[in-house]
C-alpha cells in the first residue's frame, strides 16, 4: 500500500505542476493516469483525483483546489497573527516523505527543517521553488531565508542543512541535539557502541548484530558535520516563534508554535505514531520523556492547528494526543502478557512485530525495548536471569511479568 501512495503522489504531483503552470491537460487524462492508483489506495484519494479533473474540466476554480489540497506538494496556510506558512512535501528517501515548513511574516523568510542531503530531497525542493513562484506568487521562494530551525536530530530533517549553511543562513537547533550536527563523526561512534551493548543484552545473535551495526553505520555515514549559530532551550524564541522542547522520540526535539499553529515534526503525527528508542542507547528518549512531552501538549493553549513533520494536518491535536497515548498504554498491556514466561527483547520485538528485514528489524527492536524499558522502571517486569548477570560480562536479559 506504501508504495502504491507513493506511486499515485508523484503522478498526482507531475500533473498538478503541468495543469497549474500552463500545460494543457485534459480531465480525462487525469482520471486515465491516477483513477486506479486512487481507488487502490483508498481514503480521500478517488475524490480528491475528481476534483484534479474538474478542475483541468473548468468545472472546479483552481484557486478553491490549490487552498485546499495544495499543488505538487506545496500547502499554504495562515496564522492569526499575519504569517504565512508553506509546507513543502520532500521524498528526503525512497518512499520516505517529509514536511519541511517556510515560514514567511513581514519581509522575514524561516525555514523549519530542510529535509536530506539525497538528489530525491534537492529535486522536491527545487520543485517546490517553482510553485512557491508560478502558483503561489513568492517570487523569492526559498532564496532568502534567513534562519533555518532543525526540529531534531534525525537525518531526513536535518541532512540538508550544510547547503543552508554555506548560503550564510543562520542554524539553530536544541543544545541535546547540537552534539549529532556539529559532531557527527563523533556521535555516530558512540552510538554504535552504545548499539553494541543493547543488541548483546536484548538476546541478537552475533551475525544479526554485525548486519545491523553495519547498516546502523552506513546509512548514517553520509552526513558532515556542520558548525550551528544557536543553541536553543525550552520556552526560547526564534524571532516571535516560542520553541518547546519534546524529547522522546529524538532527545532534542523540539515543536515551534507560530502564533496558533503548532509545528509538531514527529512529536505529534496524524496517522502513526513516532518511533521510540529506549533511555538506556541515548539519554533524553524512551517512552517516559515521550509520554510526559505529550501531556505537556495536551494542555498547551492557543493553539488551532498542528502541521506535522510526515503526513497530514492534525485539526483536533488533543484528540490525536489522547489517541497516541492510548496506543501505547495498549502495547504496554501486550508487552507485558508477553513476558507471562521470560523473554528476551528480540522475543518480544518478534512477538509484537513478527519478522523484519532490513532497518525495520532495528527499528521493531528500539520500539519493543522502550515498552520493556518503561515497564521494567515501575517494577511490572523483573529480570528473570538475574545469576546470569553476576557472572557475565554483558549477558542477554530476559525479563518476566512480575507478580
Amino acid at each position: 500500500m506504501a508504495k502504491l501512495r507513493h506511486e499515485l503522489r508523484r503522478k498526482r504531483d507531475q500533473i498538478e505542476l503541468a495543469l497549474f503552470t500552463g500545460a494543457p491537460v485534459a480531465g480525462d487524462e487525469v482520471r486515465r493516469a491516477l483513477e486506479v492508483l486512487a481507488v487502490e489506495t483508498g481514503g480521500d484519494e478517488p475524490r480528491r483525483v475528481d476534483e484534479l479533473a474538474q478542475v483541468a474540466e473548468g468545472k472546479l476554480a483552481r484557486a478553491d483546489y490549490r487552498d485546499r489540497a495544495g499543488v505538487a506538494g506545496v500547502r499554504r496556510f495562515s496564522t492569526a497573527g499575519g504569517a504565512t506558512i508553506y509546507l513543502m512535501a520532500v521524498e528526503t528517501f525512497p518512499d520516505h516523505v517529509n514536511n519541511v515548513y517556510l515560514v514567511r511574516e513581514g519581509g522575514r523568510a524561516t525555514l523549519y527543517d530542510c529535509g536530506s542531503q539525497t538528489a530525491l530531497s534537492q529535486a522536491d525542493l527545487t520543485r517546490a521553488q517553482a510553485v512557491l513562484a508560478q502558483v503561489y506568487g513568492e517570487t523569492r521562494g526559498l532564496d532568502d531565508v534567513s534562519d533555518l530551525v532543525l526540529s531534531h536530530a534525525h537525518i531526513d530533517h536535518f541532512g540538508g542543512v550544510g547547503f543552508y549553511k554555506a548560503r550564510g543562513v543562520r542554524v539553530h537547533v536544541h543544545e541535546f541535539d547540537a552534539r549529532v550536527v556539529t559532531r557527527f563523526e563523533e556521535r555516530i561512534i558512540v552510538a554504535a557502541m552504545q548499539l553494541r551493548v543493547f543488541l548483546e543484552r536484548a538476546g541478537v545473535d552475533e551475525r544479526t548484530r554485525a548486519e545491523l551495526e553495519q547498516m546502523y553505520v552506513f546509512t548514517k555515514s553520509l552526513f558532515k558535520s556542520v558548525p550551528v549559530d544557536r543553541v536553543l532551550t525550552d520556552g526560547e524564541r526564534v524571532h516571535d516563534y516560542v520553541v518547546h522542547h519534546a524529547p522522546g522520540h529524538c532527545p532534542g526535539q523540539i515543536c515551534m508554535q507560530v502564533h496558533n499553529i503548532l509545528l509538531t515534526t514527529d512529536h505529534i503525527l496524524p496517522r502513526i505514531t513516532p518511533h521510540q528508542s529506549p533511555e538506556s542507547i541515548t539519554p533524553w528518549t524512551g517512552l517516559d520523556h515521550y509520554l510526559r512531552s505529550l501531556e505537556k501538549f495536551r494542555h498547551l493553549g492557543g493553539v488551532d492547528l498542528a502541521l506535522p513533520g510526515h503526513e497530514e494536518p492534525i485539526a483536533r491535536l488533543s484528540q490525536r494526543i489522547g489517541e497516541i497515548e492510548a496506543f501505547h498504554r495498549a502495547r504496554l498491556d501486550k508487552v507485558r502478557a508477553a513476558c507471562a514466561t521470560p523473554r528476551t527483547t528480540a522475543e518480544i520485538a518478534h512477538e509484537l512485530f513478527g519478522t523484519q528485514a532490513g532497518y525495520g528489524r532495528l527499528l521493531a527492536l528500539e520500539e519493543a525495548a522502550a515498552h520493556v524499558e518503561y515497564l521494567a522502571r515501575r517494577g511490572l517486569l523483573e529480570i528473570a536471569n538475574l545469576e546470569e548477570l553476576t557472572v557475565a560480562p554483558n549477558p542477554v536479559l530476559r525479563y518476566r511479568a512480575a507478580a
